[in-house]
């Protein structure tokens, strides 16, 4: 019975903090109207101390409070700047809370830039390493946000190349990325040599796709044509590459 009477008064103890937590987050002043993100949301850690080991249900009030005010400012016309740091400081207090990061990749243009969503995103790969769903979201917000790290994006999809529980277009992702981080020439061998590659067969328009993208050109048709020359071997590599070279619009691959 005192047993029963000490976990008693704990949780109370634990429910109370979390309260004034909530309390504390929920009469915030609204975030369009603060310019500091610290000024709204609090450090991960204190909230950790204030809510005694209940860290799951504090970040699960964390995030509903975020996500509330997110959907109030749907209807004023503002914007919510901050959602992405709300969802660090949920998922720095439960790291297995998913949700916060697959809403904030889900919401977050590629190109934003802003990137307070990248500590967040590197958290949630490192936690679930398997889903491939949330890793090609988070790649492409990589690839395409501040700084364009087509490296790391193609390190994040690298482990799926043979999961076949992704599709098969999802599985030649980090091929993309690859191509893209590598100088204009090297890309190009690489490329010419998957032609030639009896796998890469039946992915013929998508090498000519990821042509164009790293020649930055639209003329798909002719590339596919020349890959499907050298795969076929009416040409020899070394044309196919100086034709492909000249159908460059850029100096330099960006």
């Amino acid at each position: 019975m005192l047993r029963f009477k000490k976990h008693a008064v704990l949780f109370a103890v634990a429910m109370a903090s979390l309260c004034f937590t909530y309390l504390g987050f929920a009469k915030s002043p609204n975030l369009p109207e603060i310019k500091e993100a610290n000024a709204f949301v609090p450090r991960a850690e204190a909230v950790k101390w204030m809510s005694l080991g209940y860290n799951s249900a504090a970040a699960s009030l964390f995030w509903i409070s975020g996500i509330i005010a997110y959907s109030e400012t749907m209807f004023d016309g503002k914007t919510f700047k901050w959602l992405s740091q709300v969802a660090d400081a949920s998922t720095r207090l439960d790291s297995l809370f998913k949700t916060p990061y697959t809403f904030v990749v889900a919401i977050t243009a590629n190109n934003e830039p802003d990137t307070t969503d990248y500590a967040l995103l590197r958290r949630g790969i490192k936690t679930f390493p398997d889903d491939w769903r949330l890793a090609v979201s988070s790649a492409f917000r990589f690839a395409n946000g501040p700084g364009k790290d087509y490296a790391y994006a193609a390190k994040i999809m690298k482990p799926f190349e043979n999961d076949t529980a992704a599709p098969e277009h999802i599985r030649r992702t980090a091929r993309t990325f690859e191509l893209k981080s590598m100088p204009l020439d090297v890309a190009i061998a690489q490329i010419l040599d998957d032609c030639s590659n009896p796998d890469y067969k039946a992915f013929q328009r998508g090498l000519a796709v990821k042509t164009a993208r790293v020649l930055n050109s639209k003329e798909i048709d002719e590339i596919e044509s020349i890959l499907k020359d050298v795969s076929k071997q009416k040409i020899n590599p070394q044309t196919a590459f100086a034709k492909l070279i000249e159908m460059n619009v850029t100096p330099s691959n960006p």
